[in-house]
């Protein structure tokens, strides 16, 4: 799909080297499975479980384009909340994920990480899309691996939980931080471990989980967990 162009010169510029970024990192996405829709690119399994991509713009000086880069693995039974009988393919986001992440736009020998893309020639069109590529190639196996597994989630955010608290030991001991010494990304788990539950069907295990969240109205996640579960139950007793 076409970015749009504006009038000047410096905008035609730097338009151009995001267009170049979005297809450099497209020819993995797409070769990944991922279908593009504008600045988004998505990847769902026959169940509706995903993962989404998206190129987040912001404000930037006269004569740049600056951008965040954001993923997101998606629960299908989660997406239903969102969305209802609507087809998530063409709308699901980052921020509806279980699992979510903002790609560090720098490497880890800088003392303070930025996440914010920066482009105003080629060659930082080049030098983004690598930084995205090389994290692609190794954790999007590791995404796909989660797609509908509860059991693979729950593995990964006990693995993610106890690297952050060695990194966190080896922080306080040196004294100093250093970028890229903390799992990428931020779980749901209460969520994830809700509709788990849900999906068995186990009604007492969603309420216990669900007891202490701030928000149990009508229209709640809490709500719509629950209804998964008195579903699931009454399809296994029928």
């Amino acid at each position: 799909m076409a970015w749009a162009v504006l009038g000047t010169v410096p905008c035609r510029l730097v338009n151009a080297c995001l267009r170049r970024f979005v297809e450099l990192i497209e020819v993995d996405l797409a070769a990944a499975g991922f279908i593009r829709r504008g600045p988004v690119f998505r990847l769902f399994d026959p169940e509706g479980n995903g993962i989404a991509l998206d190129i987040q713009r912001t404000t930037a000086l006269r004569g740049e384009v600056e951008f965040f880069v954001n993923v997101g693995v998606l629960l299908a039974s989660h997406l239903r909340y969102y969305f209802g009988e609507k087809d998530p393919h063409r709308d699901a986001m980052p921020h509806h994920s279980v699992w979510r992440h903002r790609l560090v736009a720098t490497d880890d020998t800088v003392e303070l990480s930025d996440h914010r893309f920066s482009l105003s020639a080629e060659a930082d069109a080049e030098r983004a899309a690598t930084i995205v590529r090389t994290w692609l190639a190794k954790n999007l196996p590791r995404m796909k691996s989660w797609l509908g597994d509860f059991d693979a989630m729950f593995a990964a955010i006990e693995e993610d939980r106890e690297r952050s608290s060695r990194a966190r030991a080896e922080q306080l001991a040196s004294g100093q931080w250093k970028a890229g010494r903390w799992p990428d990304g931020h779980w749901s788990a209460g969520v994830i471990r809700a509709y788990a539950h849900a999906e068995r069907g186990d009604v007492d295990a969603v309420t216990a989980e669900t007891a202490g969240w701030h928000d149990s109205g009508p229209d709640s996640l809490a709500a719509d967990a629950l209804a998964v579960a008195n579903q699931r139950l009454t399809e296994r007793q029928g």
